[in-house]
């Protein structure tokens, strides 16, 4: 209870000098205006992002309604499809084109604290009985100036700007008392060095930290009034505020490490700079040569043109493989079909050829799938060389935009898609045709969100790799803050 009167009085003086200084007033209007800057970036890329998927969804819509008008006029003899590509009962080209559904990854609650991967991750994919290669290499086209720099979310703001706004009030916390000599003056007085330190970090934690969560917690609160403030989207803003805390605790112990070797302000802000470059640029530079270093995954154009070539190599070979189904299938040959004997024979060369290159063609994409799970497992583990990657995956994890996320919206893909050919592909070789009751039971997909202990996991995580250095730091300082020189 002693040191607790020592640590609020230097904690009251610092605020007051601020205060005096106006340094107060200029933080809080640089971190609204940063902030605010890179919450409407965040938002104006999720707007994006819905108007996008509505746009989508309502062309779908239109597709299959006109489609089953035209089936609903044919059976009534009012309508002659002029192909079998353009018959609505055709289960094949129905399946294939013109009832092909998107599978839609909708914003996380907290998706505009940051953009992540949502700029090359598409939010949405169309879906058809088509090969699966049609959709497994979509990605999401971007403005190549963006992708190079990246976006000035809060993400970005939090990660790379907030260090340094944490270095330039904190680099000369105790070296500017000592050069000015009031540090002796300071230390005559019954109090610890280590306090005084304390103290001081604590109220620029404050004063940076509290303005961010405010903005951010009331942000998204509002955001979320007129859809829905569930219990998901305050677990997610408590670790944004929990991971805030974290990170800035990280970088704090790191300038008192810095400051109680007893240099010269000018030394220190030259180290901590250094620091900044080591942990927010070099690391991850080398982390990502070093993976692709050790898992190299195979170039996406070779891989595209490597799936081309065996679909080609087996449409060379697909007459033997019709005459052999038509001999094994006679039964459903019949005349009574959708289509006739030379668009059957066609659609059944269409489905064999897909079906054989398919499986040709997995034991390809699994092993392109698992040599970027493997990068992946690398980068999570290796990321904790900096707290940077840590914080970063955090905040993508939290807004919805990280690749855990994505990763698990492709595996609904990929269950939907089998789905989806299941519907079509039996119907469309057996020849029978789609029904207007058949329109209304086509398969939806419905996106089934990441379960809050997945999640509460991986953040937990995150949460441990800044905590723990920011501790192992702390402690650090703690011992060595006795041998500081009072006096310069």
């Amino acid at each position: 209870m002693s040191s607790f009167f020592p640590f609020r009085e230097v904690f009251r003086h610092e605020w007051h000098s601020f205060k005096a200084e106006r340094v107060i007033g200029s933080i809080l209007v640089m971190l609204s205006l940063a902030a605010g800057y890179g919450l409407v970036n965040g938002k104006t890329s999720v707007e994006k992002q819905r108007y996008a998927t509505e746009a989508a969804g309502k062309e779908e819509q239109l597709r299959l309604k006109d489609n089953l008008q035209k089936l609903v006029a044919m059976q009534k003899g009012e309508y002659i499809a002029s192909s079998a590509f353009r018959n609505p009962a055709n289960p094949l080209w129905i399946g294939n084109r013109h009832a092909a559904t998107y599978a839609v990854l909708p914003p996380g609650p907290l998706a505009s604290t940051a953009i992540g991967q949502s700029d090359l991750n598409p939010s949405y994919i169309l879906i058809s009985a088509d090969s699966k290669e049609t959709f497994t290499f979509n990605e999401e086209i971007e403005n190549p100036g963006n992708l190079l720099i990246g976006h000035f979310d809060l993400a970005f703001f939090m990660v790379y700007l907030l260090p340094l706004l944490i270095i330039a009030l904190s680099y000369n916390t105790l070296s500017g008392e000592r050069e000015q000599g009031t540090l002796a003056i300071l230390m005559a007085n019954p109090i610890q060095l280590s306090i005084v330190l304390l103290a001081k970090l604590a109220c620029r934690a404050a004063l940076l930290i509290l303005p961010l969560a405010t903005i951010t917690v009331g942000f998204v609160v509002f955001e979320n009034t007129f859809q829905s403030f569930s219990t998901d989207v305050a677990v997610r803003l408590a670790w944004w505020v929990g991971l805030a805390i974290a990170y800035a605790l990280f970088w704090f112990s790191v300038t008192a490490v810095v400051s109680i070797w007893g240099k010269s302000s000018e030394h220190n802000v030259l180290v901590l700079i250094g620091l900044w470059v080591g942990f927010s640029l070099i690391v991850p530079t080398l982390l990502s040569v070093a993976v692709n270093v050790a898992y190299p995954v195979p170039s996406r154009v070779e891989m595209i043109n490597s799936l081309r070539a065996i679909q080609t190599d087996v449409s060379k070979e697909y007459d033997a493989s019709v005459a052999r189904y038509e001999e094994e299938h006679s039964a459903m040959s019949g005349s009574d079909g959708v289509l006739n004997k030379k668009d059957l024979g066609t659609a059944r060369k269409r489905i064999l050829v897909q079906q054989t290159a398919a499986r040709l063609t997995e034991k390809l994409m699994t092993q392109h799938n698992d040599q970027l799970m493997r990068q992946q497992r690398i980068v999570d583990w290796l990321g904790f060389s900096s707290p940077a990657i840590v914080m970063q995956g955090g905040l993508n994890d939290i807004a919805g935009t990280g690749n855990s996320r994505y990763q698990l919206f492709m595996e609904q893909v990929d269950r939907f898609y089998t789905d989806w050919q299941g519907f079509f592909i039996p119907r469309a070789l057996k020849n029978i045709a789609l029904t207007p009751e058949d329109y209304n039971n086509f398969p939806r997909f419905q996106y089934q969100p990441q379960p809050l202990s997945d999640l509460n996991s991986r953040l937990m995580r995150t949460l441990l790799g800044l905590l723990i250095p920011a501790i192992l730091l702390s402690y650090l300082a703690a011992r060595r803050i006795s041998h500081y020189p009072v006096t310069a």
